[in-house]
């Protein structure tokens, strides 16, 4: 009987101790991280390659864009670090709060501009620990005194983890017909 016993206790202690492995093997495959994609702004070979970021930044693109539709420089401000770097999608170039503010002040003086987010994502560089890259589209409405101007608008910003914007790019396509009519039908129809 103690034999018995013995054999069954060793057979679950063994049983255990190989589960426990195996639950320690599956934990360290969940951590294993996944990356795709490339960059030529970090070396993604040497670095481990790029990786979802998180929806914080994402989040804060939005807010900080919604400031601008708002016109709310104190909070664009608070929001830009001091040194920003902006590049625009017609050669403009931007160097520090100090410039962007003025900048958006004339622009918005002369035109009635807005953006409405369509969709983003986050990306880091996997041994990035200062921050992530927004990589989003927005739709982007600026209407003059003669005429309104509709394009679409891939804007990518790099937001430390501090949740200051450290820099951002514009690119810019104008609207399809096709698309204008598409989108007009939408805000008639209220979905969009």
């Amino acid at each position: 009987m103690k034999k018995t016993i013995t054999s069954i206790l060793t057979i679950l202690i063994l049983s255990n101790c190989s589960q426990q492995e195996i639950s320690k093997n599956n934990i360290e495959e969940k951590k294993s991280i996944s990356t795709a994609g490339f960059s030529n702004i970090w070396d993604y070979k040497a670095t481990g390659g790029i990786m979802i970021g998180n929806q914080k930044s994402v989040d804060l693109l939005n807010e900080y864009i919604e400031f601008h539709n708002e016109r709310n420089y104190e909070k664009i401000r608070e929001m830009d670090s001091d040194s920003i770097q902006i590049s625009g999608p017609n050669g403009e170039s931007i160097n520090g709060s100090d410039e962007h503010i003025p900048f958006l002040k004339e622009w918005f003086n002369n035109a009635n501009t807005t953006w409405k987010p369509i969709w983003g994502t986050s990306i880091k560089n996997v041994n990035d620990d200062n921050g992530s890259m927004v990589l989003s589209i927005f739709d982007n409405t600026t209407i003059l005194p003669d005429t309104t101007i509709r394009t679409n608008e891939l804007i990518q910003a790099y937001i430390n983890n501090n949740g200051k914007i450290i820099a951002f790019w514009v690119n810019s396509r104008g609207l399809t017909a096709k698309e204008i009519a598409d989108i007009t039908a939408a805000e008639e129809a209220g979905k969009y």
